[in-house]
């Protein structure tokens, strides 16, 4: 099915920016829904043990990891937004089925597992597919401002979550299976929006390339010998490994096993942290682009690791919380400005293969630093755990300053 046939008409450049927008929001109210509901039912109702919380976060991040290439390369072959539109469509069925499946009594912790596999291969597919729109869409509304584009996309992001954290933090009332019903109707009408956008057909060099290994090894290639953005994704797989973990595995056990909290105190901290990412990045959006983006990287990396020695001295849960904003808002400097480095220097051709490697880099250190918390929770005890990434993350910070030219990164100026 292809909505956008009800509609034939070129959209204008500027409908199209809000028809873009108006879908990342959707999809990512949707999103924050499920960044409460999973870790709720696996933390709380499930009361699973720290490491198999870390296994399961773990198998939602782990897919993006081995899929994610596959779905930039497909992106680049594909007109954008109608295998956008299709893909959001796909991505409405796996939380109806779980809906049904809990509402008959079969909530288990493999069930969970599935669920979280499943959702993380069609992200995969997904992410690549609509961050590549987004350049089209600078290019076409917002006179080719990549800075300004990424800072517009990421506070739609992460402000979209913040109000999916807040819907997710019923869950207590409302009940799993009404919020997973709820996010399939969020994910059908960000299917809509995508429909409403002007086409975005593949490039010229579509139709000859030899297959999808050959296009992955192509995009890999570019992306090791450029010095722009080989540093970034360095700093961000290894920052991934570091903190990403400790944010999805170490603040659920934290809020049951320190603070007593339920949903609502896991949704509350996540609406802090990605509130934090989505306010700079709107702020930033309104301002002229940042000279100097690797030293804003380098500079922002250094509050996770500030955040974590301040929660290893067990402070109140409010101030846990204000902690939580204060690293999102340095979060949303350096996300903004890592992608925005990714999209000014990805060519036509390989956008979406490009896009796909940096998620992979952004993405891939996901998996390990969740299992590797869980354990580390398990052995440490999580007020303790939170040191072990603080000090590898001075050891990553000096040899990206040492040993990179990310410091000296900067943004190219107009006409280059």
């Amino acid at each position: 099915m292809d909505m956008r046939d009800i509609n034939d008409e070129t959209t204008s450049p500027r409908a199209d920016l809000g028809w873009y927008m108006g879908g990342i929001w959707l999809y990512f109210i949707s999103a924050g829904i499920q960044g409460v509901i999973f870790p709720w039912i696996i933390t709380i109702v499930l009361h699973e043990s720290s490491a198999r919380v870390g296994i399961a976060q773990m198998m939602m991040m782990l897919p993006m990891l081995i899929f994610t290439l596959f779905g930039g390369a497909l992106a680049d072959r594909m007109e954008l937004r109608r295998h956008l539109m299709r893909l959001q469509l796909i991505q409405t069925i796996p939380p109806l089925a779980l809906a049904a499946l809990i509402h008959f009594g079969f909530l288990t912790y493999h069930l969970m597992l599935g669920f979280g596999v499943v959702l993380g291969i069609l992200g995969a597919y997904v992410m690549p597919t609509r961050d590549a729109m987004l350049t089209r869409v600078a290019i076409s509304s917002i006179r080719g401002n990549i800075q300004r584009a990424v800072a517009l996309a990421m506070s739609g992001q992460f402000l979209g979550q913040v109000a999916g954290f807040l819907v997710g933090g019923t869950a207590m009332i409302a009940g799993a299976p009404s919020l997973f019903v709820l996010q399939s109707v969020l994910l059908a009408c960000a299917a809509y929006t995508t429909s409403r956008l002007s086409p975005a057909p593949a490039s010229e060099r579509a139709g000859v390339r030899p297959s999808q290994f050959a296009d992955i090894k192509e995009g890999l290639v570019f992306l090791w010998r450029s010095d722009r953005l080989r540093p970034v994704v360095t700093l961000m797989l290894f920052s991934g490994v570091l903190f990403m973990g400790v944010f999805m595995v170490l603040f659920p056990i934290l809020i049951r096993d320190v603070y007593h909290g339920s949903s609502p105190e896991i949704a509350l901290i996540n609406m802090c942290f990605f509130g934090g990412i989505g306010l700079s990045s709107f702020t930033l959006s309104r301002f002229r682009p940042i000279r100097r983006q690797g030293r804003a990287i380098m500079l922002a990396m250094c509050t996770g690791s500030s955040v974590m020695v301040l929660i290893h001295f067990n402070p109140p849960v409010y101030v846990v919380d204000f902690l939580a904003l204060c690293w999102g808002l340095a979060g949303g400097v350096s996300m903004t400005q890592s992608r925005a480095i990714m999209q000014e220097t990805a060519t036509h051709e390989m956008r979406a293969r490009l896009i796909s490697a940096f998620q992979l880099g952004s993405m891939g250190g996901g998996p390990i630093g969740a299992l590797m918390t869980g354990y580390l929770i398990a052995w440490l005890g999580p007020l303790d755990a939170v040191l072990v990434p603080v000090a590898l993350m001075v050891v990553l910070w000096l040899s990206m300053f040492f040993f990179t030219p990310l410091w000296q990164l900067e943004a190219p100026r107009p006409g280059q």
